[in-house]
C-alpha cells in the first residue's frame, strides 16, 4: 500500500493535472492516520480499511471542506458535518484525501460541464470521461487512490468507470445513506463506489451498509415521495441462471460483451443462461424511462428553483437548460408518475423468480472521443445504465478490454485513439438487495 504522503503528493500534483481534484484533505487524512497509529500502539485490532486512501465526489459533504458541486452557484455555507457514507469509511480506517471534480450538480452523463472544466481521462485524453462522477473515476483509473465515492442517478458511477477502464458499482436504491449528499433526483440517486480491485470495493460496501437489510434512509428531500416495497431476489442455490437477453449478436455494442460472457461464464453457467426475456425487459425499460423523465426533471427543478432568480446565470449552459426543462411539470403529474414508478419497481422484482443475474453491455458502442460527441451521445452512454436506476436494481460495470495498467498521467504525452486501445466493459445486474451476492458472483467470473 502506498504511503499517505506519496498519495497526497500524487493527488496534489498529477490529480490536479488531470483536473480531477477540487480540494486536497491533507490535514484530515493525516489526523486519521495518526489515530490509526495510536490504535495500533495501544494493541487494538486492525480495521478492515486501515490506511486505504479514498476520494470523495464534490457533491458529498466533508466537514471543514467546501462542497462545490462543480459549480459557481452558491448552494449554502460550507458543511459543518460529514456525510455518513464518508464517516463510515473513516471509522473502518480509510483516509479521505481529496474532493473530486464532477459534472455540475451531477446533471449530465458526459462530464462535459463543470465550473472547473473537464476532467482528463487517464486512459487517453482524447476520450470522454463520462459523468457525472468524472474526477473520482479518474483518480482511481490513474492509480492515485484505490477507492472513490461517486453518485449514480442514471449511470453517473458506472459510465465514468466504463469510460476510464475501472470497476463501478451502483448499489440497490436506498441501500446506502444519502444524507449529506446533494441530490439530483431523490427518487433515483444512489451513492456508488469506484475501485480497480473488486475485493476492496466489496469490503468498502460491506463497511458502509454494516450488514443492514433493505432501505436505510428516509426518502430524500421531497416530502411525500413514497418508497416501493422491495424484497431480496432469487436464491443462488446451484448454478445461477444468467439472463443474456440484452446481448444481441447483431448489435455492435454486444459483440465484445457476448464473447466475454461466453468465455467467463463457464459451461455449467452457459447451460443455465437464457435469452428468452428480451420482450419483457424491453417493456420494463420503456415504461420506466417515461417515468424517469418526468420524475427526474420535476425533482431537479424543485431542488434548484431557489437559486434560479439570483444565480441562474452562474450555471453551466447545458445544466441550466436541463433544470429549466422541469419548470412546467405539474405536481399532480409528478405524483402520478412517482406512484407508477413504485408500482413498476414492485412488480418488476418477479423478473428474478427464474433469473439470478443479467449481463448487458455497459454503454452503447465504443467510448466516444470528446470531439465526436453529438446530440445522441448521452442517450448512448445511458442506454444500459439508466434502466437499473429506474428499477432500483444493483449493477456493476466491469472492465473487459484495454488494461487499466496502461492508464497515463496528465504529464505523459498524448496518444492517438489508434495507438491506445479504448476501454471496454460489461454490466452485471442483480435483484434488489442482493448486492453482496452480486459482488460475489462478479468476483467469480
Amino acid at each position: 500500500m502506498q504511503s499517505l504522503e506519496r498519495t497526497l503528493a500524487a493527488v496534489e500534483g498529477s490529480g490536479r493535472d488531470l483536473n480531477a481534484v477540487t480540494s486536497v484533505m491533507s490535514d484530515r487524512a493525516r489526523t486519521l492516520e495518526r489515530k490509526t497509529a495510536e490504535r495500533a500502539s495501544a494493541g487494538q485490532p486492525a480495521r478492515s480499511l486501515d490506511g486505504v486512501a479514498f476520494a470523495v465526489k464534490d457533491v458529498i459533504d466533508v466537514a471543514g471542506h467546501p462542497t462545490t458541486m462543480g459549480s459557481k452557484v452558491s448552494s449554502g455555507p460550507d458543511p459543518s458535518t460529514t456525510a455518513p457514507v464518508v464517516s463510515l469509511l473513516e471509522r473502518a480506517g480509510a483516509l479521505p484525501v481529496a474532493k473530486t471534480n464532477c459534472q455540475e450538480y451531477s446533471y449530465g452523463i458526459l462530464g462535459d460541464e463543470s465550473a472547473f472544466g473537464r476532467v482528463i481521462n487517464p486512459i487517453d485524453p482524447a476520450l470522454c470521461t463520462g459523468g457525472s462522477s468524472s474526477g473520482s473515476a479518474a483518480l482511481v483509473a490513474a492509480g492515485m487512490v484505490p477507492l472513490a465515492l461517486g453518485t449514480d442517478t442514471a449511470g453517473s458511477v458506472r459510465v465514468p468507470a466504463a469510460c476510464q477502464g475501472i470497476i463501478g458499482f451502483k448499489p440497490t436504491f436506498g441501500a446506502v445513506p444519502t444524507e449529506g449528499v446533494f441530490p439530483l433526483s431523490p427518487s433515483f440517486d444512489t451513492v456508488g463506489l469506484f475501485a480497480r480491485e473488486l475485493p476492496l470495493l466489496a469490503e468498502a460496501f460491506k463497511v458502509i451498509v454494516g450488514g443492514r437489510q433493505g432501505p436505510t434512509r428516509a426518502e430524500a428531500s421531497l416530502a411525500g415521495t413514497p418508497t416501493a416495497s422491495r424484497t431480496p431476489g432469487a436464491s443462488l442455490a446451484g448454478t445461477p441462471t444468467v439472463d443474456l437477453s440484452l446481448l444481441k449478436p447483431a448489435d455492435e455494442s454486444s459483440t465484445e460483451a457476448l464473447t466475454w460472457a461466453e468465455h467467463h461464464l463457464g459451461e455449467s453457467a452457459l447451460a443455465a443462461a437464457t435469452s428468452a426475456n428480451f420482450d419483457r425487459l424491453t417493456h420494463l425499460i420503456e415504461r420506466g424511462i417515461g417515468f424517469y423523465d418526468i420524475v427526474r426533471r420535476y425533482e431537479a427543478y424543485v431542488l434548484h428553483k431557489q437559486f434560479l432568480d439570483d444565480q441562474g446565470e452562474q450555471y453551466q449552459p447545458g445544466v441550466w437548460a436541463k433544470i429549466l426543462a422541469g419548470q412546467d411539470i405539474a405536481e399532480a403529474d409528478y405524483r402520478s408518475n412517482v406512484a407508477s414508478l413504485d408500482e413498476l419497481r414492485a412488480s418488476a422484482e418477479s423478473f428474478f423468480d427464474d433469473v439470478d443475474f443479467l449481463i448487458t453491455p455497459a454503454i452503447d458502442g465504443e467510448v466516444t472521443e470528446w470531439d465526436e460527441l453529438g446530440p445522441g451521445s448521452a442517450a448512448k452512454f445511458m442506454r444500459y445504465s439508466l434502466p437499473f436506476n429506474v428499477l432500483g436494481w444493483p449493477a456493476v460495470t466491469l472492465p473487459i478490454g484495454a488494461a487499466i495498467e496502461g492508464a497515463m498521467s496528465a504529464s505523459e504525452p498524448a496518444m492517438t485513439a489508434a495507438s491506445r486501445a479504448k476501454p471496454a466493459s460489461v454490466q452485471v445486474v442483480g435483484p434488489p438487495h442482493s448486492d453482496e451476492k452480486l459482488l460475489e458472483f462478479v468476483a467469480g467470473l
